[in-house]
């Protein structure tokens, strides 16, 4: 079994799960996913009778049998999933009533609502005023509206079925609709309100408050284009959105804090009882929005880890993460490009970066910090770099330095902002620590900006297609075996690998 593990079974139990996702969105195979889901079961039991298992030449049947599983799970998942989203309602105008499910989204001239409506999703515009501004999550509506099926597939994948407009006077607030039960993702959206109320009265600044609020609490309503393009031509998008690296700059905060307990067994379980709580209580705050949810469960695995003393994070734990996430919502995640991102980000940096660190080693702390820093950076861009380019069409030049900055000032935001949120209930005179988060934030900002305005920083208007993008990616994966493993094998793979790619650019 330990054999097995260290051959990242749980990975390669992932890539089938993704493999059968993809064929389930591109060909509906039903019934076919159930008769593979029941051959796979006899092959697994087979491959433990006391025959086969003495005979090594039906090793393999074990592990065709469990990912041929996975596989048919897989398609059976996701055509659930798509039927699901798939509207039953009326085409009709009628009266409907909706709850809102999350916050809403501007758009130019009207805002669009997630709300829930007849056990399933689906989109509601309603033109932006002083009324429907004031709305909130879990509030209910009655309205008068006549709703479409969706056409695109993006938000069929995301489980919504239909859409519609409402007109101004076409709706209004129910009050008297029972909720019918805690809901504990709206408790969290109510409990992030009244934070942002909070930070609004310590950041006065619009631009300044947005930034924080993003950082912080991982609401990015309020960024405009100008704030997201500057972050995103730095190459510094990422921070904008909680991730990984607030959770890990959260994580070591408190194990400093905590860091009195020692390091025998039981300090270090009952550090870890602590920590993950706290670490989940911010989940809480944040809203519980996806991408905070996922990064939580890889932090908690590198905490159960590092408690009973495993190796607290390799490729098998991505696997694990990730598995368990398709699991729940293949669709949704699968087709999220910030899960394809941060798990790219996370596998590169695994894979990549204890090669880069090796490189180099120097005596002097800050000299090791920032060459440590530096590898992360380059491995997270080298494993992110197809994705990015395939989405946002352009390639910071500059992310290196970017990094070397933005992530110690994010740091230092992410211990002065929760402080001054805290103290703002005391009554105590702080404006000290007021005058230091904004400057620390407008600091923030003013140096990425500079570092936008430096000429030829970004590479834009990049044109990549799925092809070049599994190209590209296939391109750095052969690259890093061939240059740990040394194998001709690799090479030729690669040599094959970029021949393919001239041919298609040729031809295409």
């Amino acid at each position: 079994m330990t054999k097995i593990i260290n051959q990242a079974v749980f990975l390669r139990l992932t890539l089938f799960y993704i493999a059968g996702i993809i064929v389930q969105a591109h060909w509906d195979l039903y019934p076919l996913w159930i008769y593979t889901g029941i051959f796979s079961i006899p092959v697994i039991a087979v491959s433990f009778f006391p025959v086969v298992v003495r005979l090594y030449r039906w090793r393999w049947l074990f592990g065709f049998g469990l990912f041929l599983l996975c596989f048919s799970l897989a398609g059976i998942m996701s055509r659930n999933l798509w039927k699901s989203s798939e509207w039953q309602g009326d085409t009709d105008y009628r009266i409907y009533r909706v709850q809102i499910l999350d916050e809403p989204v501007k758009k130019p001239k009207t805002l669009m609502f997630r709300v829930g409506v007849e056990g399933q999703t689906a989109l509601i515009y309603i033109p932006a005023d002083s009324l429907s501004t004031a709305l909130l999550p879990s509030d209910w509506l009655v309205i008068d509206a006549c709703f479409e099926k969706t056409g695109q597939m993006f938000l069929r994948k995301e489980g919504i079925a239909a859409r519609a407009f409402v007109p101004k006077n076409h709706w209004k607030k129910s009050d008297n609709y029972d909720n019918r039960g805690f809901n504990l993702r709206f408790a969290a959206l109510k409990c992030r309100r009244i934070l942002l109320n909070h930070l609004r009265e310590t950041i006065p600044g619009e631009k300044s408050f947005a930034v924080g609020a993003a950082l912080l609490l991982g609401y990015t309503r309020d960024l405009d284009k100008d704030i997201r393009q500057t972050f995103a031509a730095t190459g510094a998008s990422h921070i904008l959105s909680i991730s990984g690296l607030h959770f890990s700059i959260i994580y070591g905060i408190l194990y400093f804090l905590f860091s009195f307990f020692g390091n025998h067994k039981k300090a270090r379980i009952l550090r870890q009882a602590i920590i993950l709580p706290l670490l989940w209580f911010f989940v809480f705050l944040t809203g519980m929005g996806p991408s905070v949810i996922r990064a939580a469960v890889m932090i908690s695995l590198w905490g159960f880890g590092n408690a009973f003393l495993y190796k607290p994070f390799t490729v098998n734990t991505v696997g694990v993460a990730a598995f368990f996430m398709l699991l729940y919502n293949p669709f949704n995640n699968l087709y999220d490009v910030g899960f394809q991102l941060s798990f790219s980000a996370v596998m590169a940096i695994l894979l990549i970066n204890p090669h880069l660190v090796k490189l180099y080693e120097s005596r002097n702390p800050v000299i090791q910090y920032i060459w440590e820093l530096s590898s992360v950076s380059t491995s997270a861009q080298l494993g992110t770099a197809p994705l990015s380019m395939y989405y946002f069409h352009q390639f910071p030049l500059l992310f290196l330095v970017t990094n070397l900055f933005a992530i110690p000032m994010t740091a230092i935001i992410l211990c002065l902002l929760p402080v001054s949120l805290l103290l703002q209930c005391l009554p105590v005179n702080n404006w000290w620590l007021m005058w230091l988060v904004n400057q620390s934030l407008n600091w923030f900002i003013a140096g990425l900006e500079k570092m936008e305005d430096i000429p030829n920083q970004l590479i834009d208007n990049i044109s990549l297609s799925e092809i070049d993008v599994i190209c590209i990616t296939c391109h750095v994966i052969l690259f890093f075996l061939l240059v740990k493993k040394k194998r001709i094998y690799y090479f030729c793979l690669l040599f094959i690998c970029i021949l393919f790619q001239v041919f298609y650019l040729i031809f295409k």
